[in-house]
């Protein structure tokens, strides 16, 4: 069997001109167009961290005095001199409005504040008893109590909220030492007392009383890469599908419905082993991560949800709608978009940003929230949006296979209507043999025979 001879290659700085230009043009174009995609893109991401500092202020936290004395007063002064652009807003509730210390665990669980403070009932007293000696079981940090939800944007809540109020705390110690009752009871003051100096020296303290303490590394992970990764992966296997369906005749030659149903039953199977596999690193890397069962099998389905609305999505341009060329710009643009709906709660970026609330990352990640913390309920908001991406992708994802199923038709048909030619061409290029002795011999024979008889 011959084969076809190869061309000829020359030296690509001999080529003429205008067919240099012709590959120059398009290498450049496709290096400049991808930049420019770059640029763009992470210009968005990086935008939603600009200036975070002076947003700071868009963050609140909610301040109750059960106490009603020197230390509540302390606190309050020391808000008040802390306030600006670039530290959350303190609001001080009333105590008819928030009567008990559950109730305002229960206005930062419920997402109305993202953290609070709150001064003890008699606080003022037991130091002063401290301070006088009458009192020597005085704990400081009994005095004021915060809480939030640290499952919640972790990073951010303890960067913007535990150091903030540390902050506060800090701050309100000296406040107290200007107070009436402060500037007392250094008068009063039992020096003979280590209790009582050493309750003097340091008045005020605070206790953490976290909701869903969340203190392991990979923490920062949950809310940046653990939600773009297993979309990679949707995307990978798509194209690995594609691929498998134009090399197998799968989709020139099958059915459409019968595709559909194959590539529908294919998502729902990957997307939930991709949840699986994203909920096991999540527990397998928790430590002292206080999770259980339950909250594990709340993950795997909000996952599966999330994990098959990418599917749906990337199902219905991949290879179809979107060419594969500009395949780059759709995927790029699609995960930046999403992560950056992800990676800082929404009161620390400028407005715009909040388009973010209609992507399905930003609803997954705050049904995560509430599966792992019981707290910050999105659901009035994350169900509807994540099942509108659910329904408009399973709607799309049908004519984008029948399409596909077409372009693979189309594709094969001009295939096998070129075979023929190019066989046709072959057959004529293929040199004559040369004849072997024996046939010579018999050709002769033949003609000698031909001869005699005439």
């Amino acid at each position: 069997m011959s084969t076809q001879p190869l061309p000829a290659r020359t030296p690509f700085f001999q080529w003429p001109a205008a067919q240099r230009k012709g590959a120059m043009i398009p290498m450049v174009m496709s290096s400049v167009m991808l930049l420019l995609l770059v640029l763009a893109n992470m210009s968005y991401l990086f935008g939603t961290s600009f200036d975070q500092a002076k947003r700071t202020h868009a963050i609140k936290i909610l301040a109750v005095d059960y106490d009603e004395g020197a230390i509540g007063t302390s606190v309050s002064k020391a808000s008040q001199s802390l306030q600006a652009a670039n530290f959350p807003t303190i609001e001080f509730g009333s105590v008819s409005e928030y009567s008990t210390p559950a109730s305002v665990r229960n206005a930062v669980c419920k997402g109305d504040y993202w953290g609070a403070i709150y001064v003890s009932s008699g606080a003022s007293a037991k130091l002063a008893s401290a301070i006088n000696g009458t009192s020597t079981s005085y704990n400081p940090a009994d005095s004021i109590t915060y809480t939030y939800n640290q499952a919640r944007y972790p990073a951010q809540a303890d960067s913007l909220i535990a150091s903030n109020i540390v902050k506060v705390v800090g701050m309100a110690r000296s406040f107290y030492y200007q107070t009436p009752n402060g500037t007392a009871a250094l008068r009063s003051l039992n020096a003979s007392n280590p209790a009582a100096i050493a309750a003097y020296l340091n008045p005020i303290q605070s206790t953490a009383d976290l909701i869903q303490p969340t203190t392991q590394g990979p923490r920062v992970f949950f809310n940046t890469v653990n939600i773009i990764i297993p979309t990679l992966a949707q995307f990978f296997y798509i194209l690995a599908l594609n691929g498998i369906g134009l090399s197998t005749g799968i989709l020139a030659k099958a059915r459409v419905r019968d595709v559909w149903l194959m590539r529908f039953g294919i998502g729902k199977i990957y997307g939930f082993l991709t949840a699986l596999t994203v909920s096991g690193y999540l527990w397998a890397f928790r430590e002292s991560w206080d999770v259980g069962s339950f909250q594990f099998g709340k993950t795997l389905l909000v996952f599966w949800l999330y994990m098959d609305v990418q599917w749906q999505v990337l199902e219905s341009f991949v290879g179809s709608f979107v060419p594969m060329q500009f395949m780059p710009f759709f995927v790029l643009t699609w995960i930046i978009t999403n992560i950056a709906s992800t990676v800082a709660p929404f009161e620390l970026m400028p407005g715009f940003y909040r388009i973010g609330y209609a992507l399905p990352a930003h609803e997954a990640y705050s049904m995560m929230v509430l599966a792992w913390s019981g707290c910050a309920d999105q659901t009035r908001v994350a169900l509807p949006v994540l099942f509108a991406w659910w329904i408009a992708g399973h709607v799309l994802a049908v004519f984008s296979i029948r399409k596909r199923c077409a372009d693979a038709g189309k594709m094969a048909g001009a295939a096998a209507v070129k075979a023929p030619a190019q066989e046709q061409e072959q057959a004529q290029d293929l040199p004559i043999p040369p004849r072997s002795a024996s046939t010579e011999l018999t050709l002769r024979s033949d003609e000698e025979q031909v001869r005699n008889e005439k």
